[in-house]
């Protein structure tokens, strides 16, 4: 059985690092599995870019160049009638060539993943007579034009009047991009797969995907790679200081994208700076080499850059006493896979997959949604509660016994072979 996976990155981005560990997954238990993306960053024979499919002459080249202009024209163009929207994460249904390649490529199933950023037509996937698995790692493939949809439940019906936008049109870019997906979704052999329960049943709920099979399959981790360290190695090779408890946040982004929540987690600071807890707790941040502005804390708060290898970031999940995910929106995060992986216990907002992997008060904290002082209140039992390493115990236990290469890599093979 021969697989094609689909997302625009093998490694760069939350999305693509979910991608390629569940391509790893399932090629390890012996499907062929190949990978097509836009950017290639890994080294994997197996992965393909478009670059690939791509024959460069110069008129060609030319061409291309006309092209992208008049796609930048008409996209302005779409967006111009909402010069008020919100600063949240929207995609229209722009796209670039992929020169053909799903007819240049031998496989059995198509699986897609994360396909935005000018990436892959949906129109492209008319021409696919085979089954067609979406594992889905935000909401746009059953929105109109929004990642997250937040308190708006207006995917359950056909968009349209979208609160982001400001728009009080019924027939906005929203419901115009929803149109066209409804549009072609009908006329695909597709199977959703959502990695955790929250977005599945809001994928059941959506008119877009409601009568499609759906099934939930959480994202994989090497648990060979992601594993329990020694704590004093790890902060030597951090240069942390081994008799302070440290509390760790990192993401892409990390300060930037307010979708990440560093300003809920600073507010759980100043609330922990209340319960006098300054006595040797220092924050460290990776992600971001420093702050968009100065920061009014008395906790210390030290910032590792970006960390560009699994050997780093698993030094500061080891490192760290309890990870924090302030994130107001999520599916399956990475970060606490990787950490509870790591044996260090995450408190987090109970929002989106995040009730899928922490277990309140056994493997990490789950605070009330936007509660930044439940949130502090979790990163201080957290601190307080692990003495014995149960916290850390119970973790490690979480992901072995659900979030492996091998369990999730069977889960999918049965799937593939299911549609076949």
């Amino acid at each position: 059985m021969k697989v094609l996976s689909v997302n625009i990155s093998d490694t760069n981005g939350g999305a693509a690092r979910a991608a390629y560990r569940i391509h790893q997954a399932v090629n390890e238990q012996g499907v062929d599995a190949k990978m097509f993306v836009k950017n290639k960053n890994s080294t994997d024979k197996r992965v393909f870019e478009v670059a690939d499919f791509d024959k460069k002459y110069l008129f060609s080249d030319q061409i291309r160049f006309v092209q992208n202009k008049v796609k930048n024209k008409i996209q302005q163009h779409r967006w111009r009638p909402y010069p008020d929207r919100e600063d949240v994460f929207m995609s229209d249904l722009r796209s670039s060539s992929i020169h053909g390649a799903f007819q240049k490529i031998d496989f059995d199933v198509l699986h897609l993943h994360w396909i935005n950023l000018r990436f892959l037509n949906l129109k492209e996937l008319l021409k696919v007579n085979k089954p067609i698995v979406w594992t889905l790692h935000d909401c746009w493939a059953f929105t109109g034009v929004c990642h997250y949809f937040y308190d708006c439940e207006k995917y359950k019906d056909s968009c349209g009047e979208c609160s982001f936008l400001h728009s009080a049109n019924k027939h906005d870019l929203s419901y115009q991009v929803w149109r066209k997906k409804e549009h072609i979704y009908g006329k695909l052999n597709l199977h959703i797969v959502t990695p955790s329960r929250w977005l599945g049943e809001a994928a059941k709920q959506s008119t877009l995907f409601k009568n499609f099979p759906l099934t939930v399959i959480p994202n994989s981790i090497d648990t060979e790679l992601f594993k329990p360290t020694d704590k004093t190695d790890a902060r030597q090779k951090l240069n942390l200081d081994n008799d302070k408890k440290y509390i760790l946040y990192g993401a892409m982004n990390a300060v930037k994208d307010s979708r990440k929540g560093f300003c809920e987690l600073l507010q759980a600071m100043k609330f922990l700076e209340k319960k006098e807890c300054l006595n040797k707790v220092e924050l460290i941040v990776f992600g971001a080499d420093k702050p968009l502005e100065q920061l009014q804390l008395k906790i210390p708060v030290s910032y590792l850059g970006v960390l560009n290898n699994d050997k780093d970031i698993i030094a500061a999940y080891n490192a760290a006493d309890v990870m924090v995910v302030p994130s107001l929106s999520e599916n399956l995060s990475n970060a606490i896979m990787e950490s509870l992986s790591c044996g260090t216990p995450v408190t987090a907002f109970n929002i989106g997959g995040n009730s899928d992997m922490i277990e309140h008060q056994k493997n990490g904290y789950l605070a009330k949604e936007q509660d930044s002082a439940d949130l502090a209140n979790g990163i201080l039992w957290c601190l307080e509660n692990n003495g014995k390493g149960d916290l850390s115990k119970n973790a490690r236990r979480k992901v072995m016994g659900n979030y492996t290469n091998e369990i999730v890599g069977k889960q999918y093979a049965n799937l593939y072979f299911s549609l076949l």
